[in-house]
């Protein structure tokens, strides 16, 4: 980023917890709070905070109970993500899920518009067709609409 690099991309596995989820995420947890926590505030120190987007999320969520295994299963229904940096404003939700986790109740937002409102943070023209290696084309974020409100 210091120099320059548009996308940086770290892939974090080992998050597919089917089973014995509470001492899974007490190994995976501190992990991924240590090193967003340190990137936050390294970007920050080097005054590239604000022109770096940080986006954490995964493909789908998962259960909002534990199954009989101690685990959780896939569930698309309703999940988290997070986007931090890059003009976007600190300290806010949006959307809501019910008191269970198990319904989106409040401005949901699909994969589609997650993808859009990163394009937005990054000045990537929503409506440009661009073309694969293989020639097909595309846009980026496959008529998402970006969040535009969690921008300052």
């Amino acid at each position: 980023v210091e120099r320059g690099v548009r996308v940086v991309e770290v892939h974090s596995g080992g998050w597919d917890m089917h089973e014995s989820i509470d001492q899974r995420l007490t190994d995976r947890v501190p992990e991924l709070d240590t090193a967003l926590a340190t990137l936050l505030d390294d970007l920050k120190a080097k005054g590239l905070l604000e022109t770096t987007l940080i986006a954490v999320g995964t493909e789908f969520g998962r259960t909002p109970t534990v199954n009989m295994n101690g685990g959780r299963d896939h569930y698309p229904a309703a999940y988290s993500t997070l986007l931090a940096g890059g003009g976007v404003v600190g300290g806010q939700k949006y959307g809501e899920t019910d008191k269970q986790g198990k319904k989106v109740v409040s401005k949901p937002t699909t994969p589609e518009d997650f993808l859009a409102t990163i394009g937005y943070g990054l000045g990537i023209p929503l409506d440009e067709t661009i073309y694969s290696p293989t020639r097909r084309p595309f846009t980026f974020a496959d008529k998402g609409t970006p969040v535009t409100e969690i921008f300052g």
